[in-house]
């Protein structure tokens, strides 16, 4: 009887997961191949994932946005999940502008963000307004840290979520231009939305944290148990 229990347990495991994707997205500057390796990760847990690309110098985030819900909707599974990295989280984010209830879309299960501006950062502040705006393209004013920006104006989502933060621990890219404990592009505290089910900061420079193997780690243990694992900090 016992057994039985377990094989229909399986199945109905099998079943789910057959029916759900999780979506890895890039941030400002990224591109595909920088996410890979959470996307490995992931593929070699039983997931069903897509390393999802898209143009961060030259389409506006209300545009991306779009671009991923039309994506997600045309994929059509029953429960999808995202890893985010960077400005990701703000194009998953803009993507939440076009739900509507009344048109069918997947139940976001858990959202992952690894070093989200979510309240903007500082660095997008600086270069603002200035001449490389022509070459850094329209999203950098959406990072500004200002409360009508736009990083501070997309709606909140409601799914579990959990943020890996950068910190500086004893390493030498601590950004004294943005005063608190940084990973050398965003502060800490920027990085919260104010409802995250958990929230961890590793010590991690901005660019690399895709790759780090604890973030990967961590980004599991939160798709699995919608919590990180302390035990492997």
């Amino acid at each position: 009887m016992k057994l039985k229990f377990t094989v229909i347990l399986l199945v109905i495991m099998q079943l789910v997961s057959a029916n759900h994707k999780v979506y890895v997205v890039h941030g400002f500057g990224g591109f595909a191949l920088q996410m890979e390796k959470i996307n490995q990760g992931l593929i070699k847990e039983g997931y069903l994932t897509e390393n999802y690309s898209y143009p961060s110098f030259s389409e506006d985030l209300d545009s991306i946005g779009l671009d991923l819900y039309r994506k997600v909707q045309k994929d059509n599974f029953d429960t999808v999940s995202f890893v985010t990295h960077s400005m990701g989280a703000l194009v998953v984010r803009s993507m939440y502008q076009y739900m509507d209830s009344t048109v069918h879309f997947p139940h976001i299960f858990r959202i992952v963000m690894l070093a989200p501006p979510n309240k903007g950062t500082k660095m997008a502040d600086f270069y603002s307004g200035k001449r490389l705006n022509f070459f850094l393209g329209p999203n950098v004013e959406h990072m500004r840290t200002d409360s009508n920006s736009y990083a501070n104006k997309l709606p909140i989502p409601t799914c579990e979520v959990g943020i890996i933060a950068g910190a500086k621990g004893k390493k030498p890219w601590f950004n004294p231009f943005l005063k608190e404990d940084n990973d050398g592009n965003i502060s800490l505290s920027l990085t919260k939305l104010g409802n995250e089910k958990d929230f961890i900061a590793i010590p991690s420079i901005h660019d690399l944290m895709p790759l780090h193997k604890k973030v990967i780690k961590q980004i599991i243990s939160f798709m699995k148990t919608g919590s990180f694992n302390k035990n492997i900090m």
